[in-house]
């Protein structure tokens, strides 16, 4: 289930508290709470650029036929002619290699965001190579549609270190030549204010979502993964509970057990099992994950129908799986309805 009201309170949120504009990340099917879910949410509040990582994932994208949308990607397209007539998609250049290929293969410089690398052993042009855009700049009278870097998790004292380096490039080849500016991901946008930018890049933050060791109150989790009991059995004098003896294994002194339609074929991880999910106000044992089906211990109070909370308690699920939860969502299959509420 997916909040829009939560999702656009977050947007609005992180637009006033930064007074910069948003580019949102909607990479990994919007990090698993459903692309097209998102992409058409934001848009009804009047985004327009969005960020992937994967040339596919642009193309997901257009299929939406949205009007006046841009749209970002992050990894090398590879082949040029998947996008030389696609005004719609921006490309990355992750080297000074790549940036001059796509400049003689006819890729427009209003289409080309250059990605700056400071050894964080990712992709981007070396600031070695700084000196060698300008130049290409300065001969080719170039000016492009972004320029932009990752942080990443850093020590505090290193990224304001990062910044400055970033400020120092942009002015180098000249702030004015970039139509776009970002260099801050979910956790640097909530720990650095950047003057030089013009967008915070975003995707955890505006699924309420933050990594160990942030806690932004004013963020609100959009999603909630929910689905209903499928059926109850009394287990009185049964030797199994689905494909599992009881004898050894979690529930083994069950004596009902309620069904849900979700398992590992949906992304729904078989080590869920000894973990808790929501029903009512109680929490019951997850005892055993299928490929699709998972199986609780409940008690007799339980029906048919009752609503059924699962990843309810992110901190204790993730300790649980030994996964963030942005890990747990995005391999959530598309079996997995995506309901706006």
């Amino acid at each position: 289930m997916i909040d829009k009201e939560r999702l656009y309170d977050n947007v609005e949120y992180l637009k006033k508290s930064k007074k910069k504009d948003i580019l949102p990340v909607v990479k990994a099917n919007a990090y698993g709470h459903g692309m097209e879910e998102i992409v058409n949410l934001l848009y009804t509040i009047g985004q327009r650029e969005f960020a992937v990582a994967r040339y596919v994932e642009a193309e997901r994208i257009r299929k939406m036929s949205l009007k006046d949308v841009k749209i970002l990607v992050f990894e090398s397209i590879g082949d040029f002619s998947l996008v030389e007539n696609k005004s719609d998609i921006d490309i990355s250049a992750n080297t000074f290699e790549e940036l001059r290929k796509a400049l003689d293969y006819g890729i427009p410089a209003s289409r080309i965001q250059l990605k700056i690398d400071f050894g964080f052993g990712r992709n981007g042009i070396s600031v070695s190579e700084v000196e060698d855009v300008k130049k290409m700049m300065e001969d080719k009278n170039l000016k492009f549609r972004g320029i932009y870097s990752h942080l990443f998790a850093v020590d505090y004292e290193d990224g304001l270190k990062y910044i400055g380096e970033f400020d120092k490039v942009l002015e180098a080849l000249g702030k004015e030549n970039f139509e776009m500016i970002h260099l801050q991901n979910t956790a640097a946008t909530l720990t650095y204010d950047c003057p030089s930018v013009s967008h915070v890049r975003v995707g955890m933050a505006i699924y309420g979502l933050q990594d160990d060791g942030y806690c932004e109150n004013n963020l609100k989790q959009v999603f909630t993964l929910e689905t209903q009991v499928a059926g109850v059995r009394d287990l009185e004098g049964n030797k199994y509970i689905a494909y599992d003896l009881k004898q050894g294994g979690y529930g083994e002194n069950a004596k009902y057990i309620g069904k849900i339609k979700i398992g590992y074929a949906d992304g729904f991880l078989k080590s869920n099992e000894g973990s808790s999910c929501l029903i009512g106000n109680k929490e019951y044992k997850i005892v055993q994950v299928t490929m699709d089906n998972t199986f609780i211990e409940v008690d007799s109070r339980i029906k048919e129908g009752d609503r059924v909370l699962l990843y309810h308690n992110i901190p204790r699920v993730t300790a649980h799986n030994h996964m963030a939860i942005y890990q747990l969502l995005t391999i959530l299959s598309p079996r997995v309805e995506r309901v706006v509420k």
